[in-house]
């Protein structure tokens, strides 16, 4: 209670001292400023200040950068005691949802967040990076280690067969473009991060939507969920200047063993002479005098390398009453752990609000990104491909020639080292992420808000193969691409906030939305430049692959609402809809409507357990919604045709895909039950969430007799369904002057096909690709194939003489033995069987924080369990079909009656198919657990940093991939080699590299 003196004002002068509410630590450097006029001061090193010149009655405003502020009015007092809670905290217990924020204590749906104190704990240089293991029911899987290299983000499971997994992004109000749009992406089957255009210094949250309470105001875009992220902005007080600088090196986490190039020449020789008529082998392999072959090269040595990095970042925030500002910019130089491969990313942002009266406010987000990013063609099949090139190539080739060039090519393998230096792939883009907005506050409980926004990628790529790398002499290739993706739109809304009595209290919002997107891609390929030297395009005799020149577009309007009830706080109501209408979809279904309800009750406020000394906080709520997914062709619902069909010198079109004027959404159905409770004064923290969700309407292509003149029509078919389990715990194990907090989490889901149309199946499944099926009642990712059981030690023990198909010959010692599925002595294609699941029975993060005086120290592990993975990396690397290296295992293999191993003969050109097969020897337990990062920081005390006119000066080592315990023989278990429904598949990623990070930050 602050009491007032009336009459003449009288000057007068007022002392205090500004602590952290949670360390109760002095603050120095605090604003303490008397609200309305330039009359200032700050705290001191020991948090203490003097105020002069105030007179009762005024409003002082206490600010400091990264906590909440503080106002008081003086009254007859001549001392105070002020405590600042951290911004932090703050975050915590407000959450972002979409259009606005909400309490934590008064949410319905299921959100989860991860604020910037968590970020900071790491050397990582994207957002999803940061979420990956922090974030439950979020499971995030990388598909190339490279520098800006794609990750897969899967949001409570995989709901789509065709139109995409990836949930919504949403920057600062701003949907922005999360799917790669880069076209030259070699032999990889995915393409860059576009998230790794946003610099995870500039964050102060990201939330992640799961359930359809929390999703549904996204409507046909959120069935996957929703990530939103918030970047910092301004405050009043002082202005706050951080440097932030850092710089380390990265390393390959683990070599895989391959033969030297005496147990290689001896490898191939078994192979040939196992064949029933031996043959001479190629003479080149076994010549240790040819200089082509006369080396012993050990291909990782070679080509992988101890990689430098070093990253600086600069902010400026502060602000008055009336202004608030952020400024940041960061230059970011990244090597690979491979040759010649590198990611160089300049960012700048500037955030901005003006108060321009007491009911009027504007301001502007606005970020742009320019990035270059050397690559190199790592991942996917064939003698492209460094990775497997690196494995496979045999260690007796020579680096170089007896002229000192490079032995860039010999039987079908290209030389990996001469691939990183000597091939082109590069890749520059320039974004532009930017958003304005007025607000208005029409009537006390009532305002309006209007976005602008638009989200501008232009990017432009190169490759060229050069000739020495190829056997065809002359024989060089390139290409050129450039590519533009603008999205813009607008969003305006009203939100209303009602309180009566102190116990009802109302809340809404009501808008509309406009999205408009658009693609382009110009581009050619060319082929016998003059010289490896000169690589533009106009150098090329031969053009081709005009069929890249593309221009595509689609728009968006949609309708969107909330309302929010509760009582005393403690019984919580929530709807939302969303009418969504798409371009995309049929004349006949353009529009669809996706509501949600969600209900909560706080059952600690009750009068039962208001006293409670165990019980600190109960909550538990139920929801239920519907989102959508509208992630096909801009085209697909009018039909499609493919150009270049020419007849003599006519430009022609030809039709592929029918129109389908019914296409509509697929729409997912999702039923949510969380449980929240708090213990002793909520030093102990539990969440647990269950879940259901259908997805119905999946938009497949669908296969049509070519009589029809098309290939294909898109329908909606089938159902996919997930449901799962989510745990949290977070507990404060000690407090005082040594802390101790802990954070679990751990994730549950099962996913299946609910339904497919009988008219798809072949024998019962759907091909999913070479290794993987989709049938009804099983997961997606699950691996399809011949089981491996064993190697027959002697010709006899195939006592049932079976055969390899139903005319081929017997299965002889030194063969693999194959499970006879249906017992008739044939192994041919009706002996496959589900050999292996991709999906993790669970998974999730575990953290430690500990801090003593100055001494912080987090440690975070990661960890996936029960999931497997089919390894076409290792399959490659133990073939010798096609003069392969092997690994250290063929060391063991089979070489005469009576061997007992594991390990078959060596066998060229194998008539039983042994090597080709999809079998369960190539699938792996993928288990793991990962000490994914350590950050220890140490702070400078106030007073030594006061004596250097500085702020605060903290210094900080951070390791990432430290140790991985796996049972897994690849590079890295956390690998997906397809960004979509072919998990687990492992066809030889740029592998996980371990870091080393050391950093000072200077504030001012």
């Amino acid at each position: 209670m602050f009491h007032f003196s009336y009459g003449y004002a009288q000057q007068r002068t007022i002392n205090g001292t500004v602590l952290d509410a949670s360390s109760k630590k002095a603050l120095p450097g605090v604003t303490i400023q008397v609200s309305g006029t330039t009359n200032a001061t700050s705290t001191n090193e020991q948090g203490n200040f003097t105020l002069e010149n105030v007179t009762n009655g005024q409003e002082i405003v206490v600010s400091f950068i990264g906590y909440s502020s503080s106002r008081f009015k003086i009254d007859s007092k001549s001392t105070y005691s002020i405590e600042l809670t951290s911004s932090a905290t703050a975050i915590e217990e407000t959450v972002v949802v979409g259009y606005g924020r909400q309490k934590k204590r008064n949410l319905t749906g299921s959100i989860v967040s991860v604020g910037a104190s968590e970020i900071e704990k790491t050397a990582l240089q994207d957002p999803i990076s940061v979420l990956q293991g922090r974030a439950a029911g979020v499971q995030i899987t990388s598909n190339s280690g490279a520098p800006g290299g794609e990750m897969s983000i899967r949001v409570r499971g995989n709901s789509s067969l065709n139109s995409g997994n990836t949930p919504l992004f949403v920057v600062d109000g701003i949907p922005i473009e999360s799917n790669s749009i880069s076209s030259l992406n070699g032999t990889e089957n995915f393409g860059l991060n576009p998230l790794a255009d946003i610099n995870p210094n500039d964050i102060a949250s990201i939330e992640v939507l799961k359930d359809a309470a929390s999703t549904a105001i996204y409507g046909s875009r959120a069935a996957n969920g929703v990530v939103m992220i918030t970047t910092k902005r301004g405050a009043s007080g002082k202005p706050e200047i951080l440097l932030n600088a850092t710089t380390g090196v990265s390393e390959l986490t683990r070599k895989l063993s391959v033969l030297n190039a005496q147990q290689y020449r001896e490898a191939v020789l078994d192979s040939y002479f196992a064949v029933p008529n031996p043959e001479e082998p190629y003479y080149t392999i076994i010549d240790s005098l040819n200089p082509m072959n006369s080396g012993d090269v050990d291909w990782q040595d070679e080509l992988m390398r101890t990689a430098k990095q070093y990253k600086i970042d600069l902010s400026v925030r502060g602000g008055n009453e009336g202004t608030k500002y952020a400024w940041s910019t960061s230059y970011l130089d990244q090597d690979g752990i491979i040759l010649n491969s590198n990611y160089k990313r300049f960012t700048t942002r500037l955030n901005t609000d003006f108060n321009l009266t007491d009911h009027i406010r504007i301001g502007q987000s606005i970020s742009y990104t320019n990035g270059v990013n050397n690559r190199t063609n790592a991942s996917g099949t064939g003698n492209l491909s460094i990775i497997r090139s690196l494995l496979v190539r045999p260690p007796n080739m020579s680096m170089y020639l007896p002229d000192g060039s490079i032995n860039g090519y010999m039987i079908g393998m290209r030389n990996p080292v001469g691939m990183a230096l000597y091939a082109t792939n590069l890749n520059k883009s320039n974004r532009i992420i930017g958003s304005q907005y007025l607000e208005v506050d029409i009537f006390k409980d009532l305002k309006f808000r209007s976005n602008v926004n638009l989200d501008y990628i232009a990017m432009k790529e190169e490759e060229f193969m050069p000739s020495i790398l190829d056997y065809r002499e002359g024989y060089n290739t390139g290409g050129v691409r450039s590519t533009g993706s603008l999205t813009w739109g607008n969003e305006s809304y009203f939100t209303y906030n009602k309180s009566l009595n102190d116990a009802h209290n109302f809340g809404g919002v009501l808008g509309m939305s406009f999205q408009k997107w658009r693609y382009d891609r110009t581009g050619l390929d060319g082929m016998y430049f003059p010289s490896d030297d000169i690589r533009t395009l106009n150098a090329a005799s031969v053009i081709s692959n005009q069929g890249v020149n593309v221009a595509s577009e689609h728009a968006m309007l949609s309708y969107f609402g909330r309302a929010t009830y509760d009582y005393l706080g403690k019984y919580l109501l929530e709807f939302n809809l969303r009418a969504d209408g798409s371009s995309r979809f049929g004349q006949n279904k353009r529009f669809g409507f996706f509501p949600s309800a969600s209900a909560g009750w706080r059952f600690k406020d009750e009068d039962f357990l208001k006293d409670s000394n165990v019980l600190s906080d109960g909550k538990i709520r139920f929801s239920l919604g519907s989102t959508g997914n509208e992630a096909i062709g801009d085209y697909t619902s009018q039909g499609e045709f493919t150009l270049g069909t020419n007849y003599l010198d006519f430009s022609g079109a030809a039709p592929t895909v029918m129109p389908n004027a019914s296409l509509t959404w697929e729409t997912t159905n999702q039923y949510n039950l969380g449980l929240e409770l708090g213990f002793w004064n909520n030093r102990v923290l539990f969440t647990t969430e269950a879940y259901l969700k259908k997805t119905s309407d999946l938009l497949y292509n669908v296969p049509i007799p070519n009589t029809t003149g098309f290939e294909f029509i898109t329908q909606n078919i089938g159902n996919i369904e997930n449901r799962g389990l989510e745990f949290s715990l977070q507990t404060k194990n000690l407090q005082g002057p040594f802390t101790w907090s802990t954070g679990l989490n751990v994730s549950l889901n099962r996913n299946k096909v609910a339904s497919l149309p009988e008219d798809l199946l072949t024998n019962g499944y759907i091909n999913n690709g070479n290794v993987h099926i989709l049938k009804v009642g099983l997961p997606i990712g699950v691996f399809y194939g011949w089981r491996y059981q064993g190697v027959y030690a002697r010709d006899e023990d195939n006592v049932n003489k079976i055969t390899n198909g139903a005319t081929g010959p017997v299965f002889v010692g030194g063969d693999p033995i194959w499970k006879d599925v249906n017992n008739d002595n044939i192994i041919n294609q009706d002996d496959r069987e589900i050999i292996g699941y991709a999906e993790p029975k669970f998974f999730g993060g575990f953290s430690n924080d500990f801090s003593y005086k100055n001494f912080h120290l987090n440690i975070f592990l990661q960890y996936s369990v029960g999931n497997e993975i089919y390894s076409e990396l290792n399959h490659q690397r133990n073939s010798i079909v096609r003069y392969n290296n092997l690994s250290t295992d063929a060391l063991d293999r089979w070489r005469e009656q009576g061997d007992i191993t594991n390990f078959p003969r060596l066998i060229r050109d194998d008539p039983k198919q042994s090597d080709s097969r999809v079998q369960s020897r190539w699938v792996e337990d993928g288990s793991y657990i990962k000490l994914k990062n350590v950050n220890l920081r140490y702070s400078l005390k106030p007073e030594w940093t006061q004596k250097l006119g500085l702020r605060k000066i903290d210094a900080f080592v951070t390791a990432s991939n430290l140790i991985t315990w796996t049972k897994y023989t690849g590079f890295d278990p956390d690998v997906n080699s397809y960004s979509g429904l072919r998990v687990g598949l492992d066809e030889g990623s740029y592998p996980q590299a371990r870091s080393f990070m050391f950093g000072l930050t200077f504030g001012l």
